[in-house]
């Protein structure tokens, strides 16, 4: 509720000769209600806002408690205190105005031929018109901006009301900072300015600032009504992106199934979803501890933002689907080439490789987000057209199942780079590859169980990444020069020549075969 201010009070004619004593700097404090003390026990009935007449004939033979009384009613958020001295009381305690001041209490001298209905009508009459008048501006309000939004303006157009209405600049930032409007559009708070949550369904979805230090009564108004249409406007906004999330995650599930729609389907409804159908598109999965999915997925995470930031950088899009324990990820890569035909372009199949490295890309952000982790694998496959993207899905699963073998944890295994290997885990039980195994390795893997040594690993990475001591003690997080050492002793074990590239190329073999057959 709203009322009028001391200073406002002062000019109405019952007040013309009554005069502020004390507390000057109190004068914008503002009038709601209007009481006269009868006992000068104030506790429990003292309201905000009140303004308090009084003779003080309570206290006529104890005038020492005024100072108490000021006390009580500052703390209790009280307007002023107007006093008639000249009736009981023939000068005030200096306690009293040290009290008044300290507080910003005025303390209003009244003249003693004032009766005191005359100021209660009056005072009274101005609060009721001020409230009055803020309930039709409040309404008036209320209208223009809900007529905006179920005329669907828009945000900006919203803002810009607000911004008139309030006359200072005004934005709506999301829940992670983000500015989504701004009038002017380039406002950004240099110095003390205000700012309200904005809610919907009882969850905070984003801020209101303004560039005022203070509000008067009819801004205050404006920015009331204004929350709950900026709110009114996000709901809207965020259902529509709810909707298009959900659809689009059915569309998905859809291209990666088995039996996927059919070609001019997918390019109608990709194109209503944002799944643009020039571009070639590849699946990434991503598996690991739940928690820590969930937290990937997150609209907030690092990841996720990231993720987006530098798709759209690249001019390309990044969508991600969360299933419980993993993520899939379908990323979009150089555009389909168009050829003229007789009825617009036509579309060409062709097998384009992507205008981003996204293996690194979601190898990096993996890192940056959740550090080290031993719980984590990433499978990725080939890039094909959106009407055949479940290829790429079915090579995402298979390279993740060797990657989980094979591979370090954070590191994506794309299925190109594996598809070899998957001829090879086909095999993994004929009993061929098993003897070629043991007779070029069985002695360093017995080896390995006897003496808890790691040579075998050792010899895959060293092999893995074509001869690199650098790569390889990375990969093993050791020195080295303990590589170095451990080959020399795989040398004294079994005999075999890695200045050969057909050794290599044969041991290198047997190991992949041991590695997807074991869960070592």
């Amino acid at each position: 509720m709203n009322g009028v201010t001391i200073r406002e009070l002062m000019e109405i004619p019952p007040l013309k000769d009554a005069r502020v004593i004390s507390g000057f700097e109190g004068v914008d404090r503002v009038v709601r209600y209007i009481d006269i003390m009868e006992v000068p026990d104030l506790r429990g009935w003292l309201r905000e806002g009140e303004l308090l007449l009084t003779t003080a004939y309570s206290i006529r033979h104890d005038p020492s408690r005024l100072p108490e009384i000021v006390e009580h009613m500052a703390q209790a958020g009280a307007a002023a205190l107007a006093i008639k001295p000249e009736r009981f009381l023939h000068d005030l305690p200096e306690e009293m105005i040290l009290v008044s001041n300290r507080y910003q209490l005025p303390i209003i001298e009244l003249p003693a031929m004032i009766p005191y209905m005359d100021i209660t009508h009056a005072v009274m009459e101005q609060v009721l018109d001020r409230q009055a008048a803020l309930l039709r501006r409040s309404d008036e309000v209320y209208r223009t901006l809900t007529t905006m939004v179920l005329e669907n303006s828009g945000l900006q157009a919203v803002a810009d009301n607000i911004a008139g209405l309030v006359k200072g600049a005004v934005r709506v930032l999301d829940n992670f900072g983000q500015v989504i409007v701004s009038v002017p559009p380039d406002w950004k708070p240099k110095s003390k300015h205000l700012e309200w949550d904005i809610a919907v369904d009882r969850q905070i979805v984003g801020k209101l600032q303004v560039d005022k230090e203070r509000l008067d009564d009819i801004q205050q108004v404006c920015v009331e009504q204004a929350r709950v249409v900026v709110a009114l406007e996000l709901m809207r906004a965020k259902t529509a992106v709810d909707t298009e999330k959900r659809l689009r995650g059915n569309l998905i599930d859809e291209l990666l199934s088995a039996v996927p729609p059919a070609r001019h389907e997918v390019e109608r409804r990709g194109r209503q979803l944002g799944l643009n159908p020039l571009q070639h598109w590849e699946v990434a999965i991503i598996e690991g501890n739940e928690t820590i999915m969930q937290q990937l997925s997150s609209e907030a995470s690092h990841f996720r933002q990231t993720l987006d930031r530098e798709a759209q950088q690249n001019g390309l899009q990044a969508h991600i689907e969360s299933r419980h324990s993993s993520l899939v990820l379908l990323l979009s890569s150089k555009p389909v080439a168009v050829e003229p035909s007789g009825k617009g372009k036509r579309l060409l199949e062709t097998d384009q490789t992507g205008c981003i490295d996204w293996c690194s890309v979601i190898e990096r952000l993996l890192q940056e987000q959740s550090g080290k982790r031993h719980d984590i694998h990433i499978g990725k496959g080939g890039s094909y057209p959106l009407w055949h993207v479940h290829q790429s899905y079915t090579e995402a699963r298979k390279a993740l199942a060797i990657g989980v073998k094979l591979s370090r944890p954070m590191e994506v295994t794309a299925f190109p780079d594996v598809e070899a290997f998957q001829l090879l885990a086909e095999s993994v039980d004929q009993v061929h590859f098993s003897e070629l195994f043991e007779r070029k390795l069985g002695k360093l893997h017995a080896h390995d169980l006897e003496h808890g040594s790691d040579f075998l690993r050792t010899l895959y990475y060293y092999l893995e990444s074509s001869g690199n001591l650098i790569e390889t003690s990375n990969r093993l997080y050791i020195h080295r020069n303990s590589v170095k050492y451990r080959l020399q002793r795989i040398r004294e074990i079994i005999p075999i020549d890695l200045s050969c590239a057909r050794q290599r190329f044969v041991y290198h073999l047997c190991l992949t075969y041991h590695y997807l057959k074991t869960n070592e």
